[in-house]
């Protein structure tokens, strides 16, 4: 039997763009098991009871989910720790980032369970700086990200769609706070970047096309999440 997959849906105040990705996500995604978290950095109570109506309405299985002023990084790191008690493969959904096309999860939760040397698929785009080598598993071709520090161009993928197994976090720590999301972000990725060089790795599914498989929507960014 699979292990579940839970999602844990970042959201604060952006309605619009959270229910086009709630829809798409629940039209798109496959998986055996997928469980949602609602982690809400204290919007208005319309916002979470809205989020809340259209994941019941398009038959999500909500296990949870919190809505309090926190910030991001302290709310991010609720929602883990309320998620990893259901399982320890979680994938992180921000609200402004709409899935385009059916995206089976099957093989990338098979990776992670499979091999320690990988803590995250991500999901998201691919950043033109990227440095890595390519790697496969199963039949799948992955490009795996370097642990190479640099300050010029770090890729930041925090923010990105991504499937990540508790690992990732046990080697790299958890969000920092009291920072904005942008710069919780980079604090972030930079975690990665000077970790353990033996630390499960990064990697990227390189039959994507290089924008990736979700759109990044709406015009009002994160760091106003503060």
């Amino acid at each position: 039997m699979s292990e579940p997959i839970v999602i844990i849906l970042q959201t604060y105040r952006r309605t619009d763009v959270a229910l086009r990705t709630i829809v798409a996500a629940c039209r798109y995604l496959r998986y055996p098991d997928l469980r949602w978290y609602v982690a809400d950095d204290g919007s208005a109570p319309q916002h979470v009871h809205l989020v809340h109506a259209w994941l019941n309405q398009h038959g999500a299985n909500v296990i949870g989910g919190h809505s309090e002023r926190l910030g991001y990084g302290a709310t991010s790191n609720k929602a883990v720790r309320a998620a990893e008690q259901e399982s320890s493969l979680l994938l992180f959904l921000e609200d402004d980032w709409e899935l385009r096309t059916p995206l089976d999860l099957y093989a990338y939760a098979c990776l992670l369970m499979e091999t320690s040397e990988i803590g995250m698929v991500r999901l998201g785009n691919l950043n033109l700086d990227v440095r890595g080598r390519t790697w496969g598993h199963n039949g799948v071709l992955y490009w795996k990200l370097d642990h190479e520090p640099h300050i010029e161009g770090t890729p930041v993928f925090t923010g990105h769609p991504s499937l990540r197994h508790r690992r990732y976090r046990e080697a790299y720590g958890e969000y920092p706070g009291g920072l904005t999301p942008g710069d919780t972000e980079l604090a972030y990725a930079w975690q990665f970047r000077v970790g353990p060089q033996d630390g499960p790795g990064i990697v990227w599914p390189v039959d994507y096309p290089a924008w990736g498989l979700f759109s990044h929507i709406g015009e009002v960014k994160t760091e106003t999440m503060l």
